[in-house]
């Protein structure tokens, strides 16, 4: 079986209330990623490195958060799934 078709099938099978949780989270690290480019904009035309590592840590933890979302989600799902 292709890794690809794997990991396909392991997300359609997802829990509704997980799938659920983790659109959510995907919209609040999408938020949180659009405020890091703005302030990344910011540092173009303003030239303050302070801007620049505040969107760049910014965009860090959006990425680490959405990573973190997609891991939770589908050990949650498993979890649940080996329980019932």
């Amino acid at each position: 079986m292709n890794p690809i078709n794997k990991y396909k099938e392991l997300f359609n099978s997802l829990d509704f209330t997980n799938l659920k949780i983790m659109q959510t989270g995907f919209k609040i690290c999408f938020c949180i990623l659009l405020i890091s480019i703005l302030f990344l904009s910011q540092y173009i035309s303003i030239k303050n490195l302070f801007l620049f590592n505040l969107g760049l840590t910014i965009f860090k933890f959006s990425t680490y958060l959405f990573i973190e979302f997609i891991i939770c989600g589908l050990v949650a799902d498993t979890i649940y799934k080996q329980l019932n």
